[in-house]
């Protein structure tokens, strides 16, 4: 069985690389579905992306939907906004993308969070204690810089590394049972 990884892009640029991630995933053995917020949707063609992901893409809780998005082994959200990482810090849950998010940190599931901000909002009072929180509760920062390109190449050596661990997990699971 793959390993499910939500893969959340917000609105800003890179989001538009999502479909690319996604394949790149699927074929190192995850099972990726994106899940853009609202502002990221903008950024993404969403035809590309439900055929370089394998799934459909949900950016809006949607109650009448016959196939539930699956549950996540590990989220990804990258980029993430500003609005988004003090959110999230906040315990705000109020799109799809943050509530997919927000439930990954309460049940201890493996989150990476990639800031992608401008230096003006990096330095708002409330950014750096928003990281911190996150950090303390387990998430993984990988850090950014929007004047270099976006770090797709380090994000996939650390989903490699959390795929090694679940499998590893599950094979000794399976194994002990």
């Amino acid at each position: 069985m793959r390993p499910v990884v939500h893969l959340v892009g917000c609105g800003t640029r890179p989001t538009g690389d999502l479909p690319d991630f996604a394949s790149a995933l699927r074929a190192a053995g995850w099972d990726p579905c994106i899940v853009p917020s609202p502002v990221g949707r903008r950024f993404l063609d969403i035809d590309r992306a439900k055929q370089c992901s394998g799934q459909a893409v949900r950016w809006d809780f949607d109650p009448d939907d016959p196939v539930a998005l699956p549950q996540a082994d590990a989220v990804v959200v990258a980029p993430a906004t500003f609005n988004t990482i003090t959110k999230l810090a906040a315990g705000i849950a109020d799109t799809l993308a943050l509530a997919v998010t927000a439930e990954a940190v309460g049940a201890q599931v493996p989150v990476v969070v990639v800031p992608w901000t401008n230096s003006s909002l990096a330095g708002h009072p409330l950014y750096e204690p928003a990281l911190q929180s996150l950090r303390e509760w387990g998430v993984r920062i990988l850090p950014a810089d929007q004047s270099d390109p976006f770090p797709w190449k380090s994000l996939r050596g650390v989903l490699r590394r959390i795929h090694y661990d679940l499998v590893h997990a599950a094979a000794d699971s399976t194994t002990s049972s």
